[in-house]
């Protein structure tokens, strides 16, 4: 049958060549017109040589559509001043690998330049990405450098590199969402997206006091607690812009440390109720161990001795407990009949008193017939 390897053919000398157009995708970026690369004089020659060069050829287009997509981002309306200035850097670096000279360059900035109205040096109402490639033109990248890493770039480099992670997308999505939203209401207590070897401790106390004013869906007010979570979340965002970005030495984050003063004493109705005190719970299990099913008394007993959501226990299956060993305990994780709230609600809660013979008394229920549906599926 013969070797049959895609995008692999056969020359008429009978040796083997990798042979492939450039996506028109990608085509503004790669100037070449195909990948083409002999591969061997024998089928074994080319089995050999083909991941290789074919996985080459695959970063090579990969490469090109993150920079083709980086170009549009750049250029969009709501992009960064930095990463409009690393569109154009990358545009005169790729001149000037091209063998531009420095002649060639100055004319090229003066034609893009020229492609707009004047204004003395300036060019009028030329994007930013264009404004940043006809300066970098004429005075390079020593003396014309990046702007000054602000909150927004904090926040887009983070989001980046988090999403190089292990998350599902759902996942990042939701923080991603969060942290838009953190990001927001410190551009939005400051006025401006601000620069952030410019942020100064007064700045944090006035994001800090400006969150609790919020207000959600439901016309409540924004607990302390997630107000704590927020500002977790920024100090967070600016933690790793310090080590990231070429920050001064000096630079200190003003969130690092940041209490929340009088905000703490803020609780919302529901943090200020009490838990249910004991009279109550023994009330409750009486109740349901004279006039309720058996599995709904197991899963009182198991709720009132582990603390674990309500759904967390109903949705328990038969191999996510076990009562025997050293360690007895409930493996609370997702399955397809239960969701869970957050990553971080995987757990192992141990059993022990009641709760231990409660399980043990629910692993003993007949499992005849239709499943039970509140209790180990």
């Amino acid at each position: 049958m013969g070797l049959v390897l895609k995008y692999v053919e056969r020359t008429k000398a009978g040796t083997f060549q990798y042979r492939r157009r450039v996506p028109k995708d990608v085509a503004a970026a790669i100037t070449k017109r195909e990948f083409k690369r002999k591969l061997g004089d024998s089928e074994k020659q080319a089995l050999s040589a083909y991941p290789r060069y074919h996985a080459e050829v695959e970063r090579e287009i990969a490469e090109a559509k993150r920079r083709l997509a980086e170009a549009v981002a750049a250029s969009s309306p709501d992009a960064s001043d930095r990463a409009a200035h690393a569109e154009a850097l990358r545009r005169r670096a790729e001149m000037v690998e091209l063998g531009a000279t420095a002649e060639e360059l100055e004319l090229a900035a003066d034609a893009l330049a020229d492609s707009f109205p004047q204004d003395g040096y300036e060019p009028l109402g030329a994007p930013p990405v264009a404004r940043h490639t006809v300066n970098l033109l004429r005075l390079g990248p020593k003396r014309y450098p990046a702007p000054a890493a602000t909150l927004g770039d904090a926040k887009r480099l983070y989001l980046a590199e988090r999403a190089k992670g292990d998350e599902s997308p759902g996942e990042l999505q939701r923080f991603a969402v969060r942290i838009d939203r953190v990001v927001g209401y410190a551009c939005a207590a400051l006025g401006a997206d601000p620069v952030l070897v410019d942020l100064t401790r007064d700045d944090a106390r006035k994001v800090r006091d400006y969150m609790p004013g919020r207000v959600k869906e439901n016309g409540e007010k924004i607990s302390p607690a997630s107000v704590g979570r927020d500002l977790n979340g920024l100090n967070a965002v600016i933690n790793f812009a310090a080590t990231e970005f070429p920050l001064p030495a000096t630079f200190l984050n003003p969130f690092n440390k940041l209490t929340l003063g009088a905000v703490r004493g803020r609780a919302s109705e529901g943090e200020k109720r009490d838990p249910l005190p004991d009279p109550v719970l023994r009330k409750v299990r009486e109740r349901l161990t004279s006039h309720a099913r058996a599995d709904l008394a197991l899963i009182w007993r198991i709720l009132e001795g582990t603390g674990c959501r309500l759904a967390e226990v109903t949705g328990l299956r038969v191999e996510d407990m076990a009562t025997g060993g050293d360690f007895p305990h409930i493996k609370v994780t997702w399955h397809e009949n239960r969701r869970l709230k957050t990553e971080a609600s995987r757990r192992s809660v141990p059993l022990v008193g009641d709760a231990l013979e409660a399980a043990k008394e629910a692993l003993a229920l007949p499992r005849e017939g239709p499943p039970v549906p509140c209790l180990c599926l």
